[in-house]
């Protein structure tokens, strides 16, 4: 698989894990893991923009729904998935916010997450035409 840079939010130590493992297990091995927005923020500040990241939006602290707002904000991240159930009136406040900073929902993504459904939302990603990251 091509080199991705992938951001991984997930305040679950062993689903970060579990998510972190399954990756590298695709070949990519350029995986920014974060329990916090705050490790979040810290490790974009450090590494610059991602191609993907992976949240729960709806992560009971409200960190998933902030780090995607800055994420679109920043234009720090081409595409995002969404781990998790995620509300319908969610998703449509989450649309302006996705399309004003150019960040493409690849798809959600239920938990436990299957490797074969990751698989296919990363391959939907490479497949499109992109920009490099940071430019």
């Amino acid at each position: 698989m091509r080199s991705l840079r992938i951001l991984l939010l997930e305040p679950d130590p062993f689903q970060l894990m579990a998510l972190h493992q399954m990756l590298n297990a695709m070949g990519i091995y350029d995986v920014l893991t974060a329990p916090s927005l705050g490790a979040a923020k810290r490790s974009l500040d450090r590494r610059g923009a991602v191609d993907i990241a992976i949240c729960n939006p709806q992560l009971k602290s409200g960190e998933g729904l902030a780090l995607i707002r800055h994420l679109a904000a920043r234009q720090e991240a081409q595409a995002l998935i969404m781990l998790g159930a995620v509300a319908p009136s969610l998703l449509a406040d989450l649309d302006p916010v996705l399309g004003e900073g150019g960040v493409r929902l690849l798809g959600r993504l239920c938990t436990p997450v299957s490797a074969v459904l990751m698989r296919n939302l990363l391959d939907s990603y490479l497949s499109q035409p992109r920009c490099s990251v940071g430019s």
